[in-house]
Formats: C-alpha cells, sequence, structure tokens
C-alpha cells in the first residue's frame, strides 16, 4: 500500500486528491495529513472554518455524503472532510465507494478505516473501481521513523544524537500518539543546561524507570525462570515507576517477536543493521534477541505470545484489575 510518506510527497508536488482511504492505527498521521490539506487549500493549517471531522459511529452516512454535496463555503471553494472509525459502515461500504467515485469538487474526503479491518477485508493493496486505493498510516521505514521522532524534538528547540534516538524508539512502543506524549513529557522537563540536548539518563527517568528494573530486564528475568526477580521488576515498574499496563504489555510483545524471529533459519547470522532494515529490530532489542533467543525454545514462545494476546484482550475489554492481570502473565510467562 501507499504510505504517509506517498500522501505527503503528492500534496507537496500539488496532486491533491478529492478521496482518500486510510488504514491507520493511532491518530498521529491522520492529523498530520489533516493539517497538511488545510495548509494546501486554506494557506494555514490553523484554519477550521471549511474542515469537518465526523466518525462514522456517530454520523449516518447519509449525512457525510449531504456534507460532501450541499455544503457551499461563504469564505473558501474548499472543503475538507475527515471521517475516522469507517470500518463502523462496514455494511454500507460498497454504497460509501460507490457513491464517492464522483464526490464534490470542492470536496477533499478522508476515510479512515483501523489497519485490522483493511486487513480482514482484504482491501490493503486493491484498485478499487474508480482506480483510487488505501494509504497506509500504521508503519513507515525505520529511517523515516528515526527522522520523524527527531524533526518532532527539534521543532520544540531540542537536540538529539542518533545513540539516545534510537534507545528512545525503542524504549517505548511503535504507537506514535505514545511516542508524541513521551515526547511532550521529556520537553517539558525544566532543563538547567540552555542547550536543551536530550541524554540517555534523561529519557530513563521522564519515561519511568531505571535501567536496572526496565521492561527488557524483566524480559531477561522471566525466559531465565528468575520468578523473585521478574516480580520485583513488574513491582517497580508498575507500582513506583507508574508505567501503564498496556503500555508495558506492548513493549514485552516486541521483545517476544524479535524472540521468535530468531527461531527462522538464518537470522542469527544477520548483522544488527540487516536485522533492523528487514525485521524492524532496534539496535538494542536486536542485541537483546541474538543473545537470548537460544535460552527460550519456541513451543514456550508460542505459547508465551499467545498469553500475552489473551492478557491483552482481558485489559482492554474485562473489568479484572490490571496490576494482578499482569503479576498473573508474568508468572505464567515464567512457567511457560
Amino acid at each position: 500500500m501507499l504510505t504517509f510518506l506517498d500522501f505527503k510527497k503528492e500534496t507537496d508536488s500539488g496532486k491533491l486528491r478529492n478521496v482518500y482511504y486510510i488504514a491507520a492505527l493511532d491518530n498521529y498521521f491522520v492529523s498530520k495529513a489533516g493539517e497538511i490539506l488545510r495548509e494546501k487549500l486554506f494557506g494555514s493549517k490553523n484554519i477550521r472554518d471549511n474542515f469537518f471531522l465526523k466518525y462514522a459511529d456517530e454520523s449516518q452516512l447519509q449525512e457525510i455524503i449531504d456534507l460532501n454535496c450541499n455544503f457551499s463555503s461563504l469564505f473558501s471553494e474548499n472543503k475538507v472532510i475527515i471521517v475516522k472509525r469507517c470500518e463502523k459502515f462496514s455494511r454500507k461500504l460498497d454504497e460509501l465507494f460507490e457513491h464517492f467515485k464522483n464526490p464534490s469538487g470542492d470536496s477533499h474526503l478522508m476515510f479512515v478505516f483501523d489497519k485490522d479491518f483493511v486487513s480482514e477485508k482484504k482491501l490493503d493493496g486493491k484498485k478499487l473501481d474508480d482506480g483510487n486505493e488505501f494509504f497506509d498510516f500504521s508503519d513507515l521505514p525505520d529511517r523515516a521513523i528515526k527522522e520523524l521522532v527527531r524533526g518532532e524534538f527539534e521543532s520544540r528547540g531540542f537536540s538529539i544524537n542518533d545513540d539516545e534516538l534510537d534507545f528512545f524508539i525503542e524504549s517505548v512502543p511503535q504507537n506514535f500518539d505514545l511516542i508524541i506524549n513521551e515526547i511532550e513529557k521529556i520537553c517539558s522537563y525544566d532543563f538547567e543546561d540552555s542547550e536543551k540536548v536530550i541524554n540517555k539518563e534523561l529519557i530513563l527517568k521522564l519515561i519511568g524507570y531505571d535501567e536496572k528494573y526496565s521492561p527488557e530486564e524483566l524480559v531477561h528475568a522471566i525466559i531465565t525462570k528468575d520468578s523473585r526477580r521478574s516480580s520485583q521488576i513488574l513491582d517497580n515498574l508498575l507500582n513506583s515507576a507508574g508505567m501503564n499496563e498496556i503500555y508495558l504489555l506492548s513493549i514485552l510483545s516486541n521483545y517476544y517477536m524479535d524472540l521468535i524471529t530468531f527461531k527462522t533459519k538464518g537470522v542469527d547470522k544477520l548483522d544488527i543493521r540487516a536485522l533492523q532494515n528487514k525485521y524492524k529490530m532496534w539496535y538494542n532489542r536486536a542485541k537483546f534477541a541474538k543473545n537470548y533467543h537460544k535460552e527460550i525454545n519456541i513451543n514456550a514462545l508460542e505459547t508465551s505470545i499467545s498469553k500475552i494476546l489473551e492478557t491483552d484482550m482481558k485489559l482492554k475489554t474485562s473489568m479484572l484489575d490490571s496490576k494482578i492481570l499482569m503479576a498473573s502473565l508474568v508468572e505464567e510467562l515464567v512457567n511457560s
């Protein structure tokens, strides 16, 4: 599928589509895309008079159709309409695609779907009847991620070198809404150094844990069957550092996916750069998986990943105590 980078390249060159179909996991790139369209069409991303944000679970499809056809602005010939949660239109997809083959000429619409829904319906990579196709706003090449994150720091007046940048990226879940929250938290720190350089100590401090009680140390304690140490680290992360349980679970999931990747023949012979480029492993996580994948067998890894997914579902859908769920998960992982 086309990516956010393709979207930006198109709009930078002056090519604007009337309809965009987007697969996304978070709001960051959708919000950026809205800013880019407002900048191009209205002259400033801050102008919102002709900008409409709708949600498919709160709006009927006919309301979107009417907004596209009937609204005429007193201030601009153009309007931007972003509709989120469009998977809620699942029973009316054919009607949606059919109607918006020929949108109003002054409309620029962006229909945003959940990435998993797009994959399930096999819409990713598929050309629609009007030749349109989905953009994937859920993933970027590693180099683009680094440039984007560095740019977010620099736009706030801070600098960060490559090692600290890699460490920051691999220390947070690959969700850009969360990444931006962490950047804002770090950049809100009261710096004594007027140069405002981001270092590893500050990242550790403001992300909320110290190196001896990190998620990496937790995974190491689990795969070496150190039940006492793993419980100690988990308690520190959740109760002392105050880390969110879903946030921590996302990090654990990344480590376990890295470990299972090393069960593929020939992967352990690849260098760190190849692991990052081909398997999207950031440097420290790649080193960890390379060093410790032999300490856990494939059956235990598959069982562990299954338990992580089960816990993720319970955290998001049940009323069970989240800290108890995480403690139970860690115990099960140690015994896998």
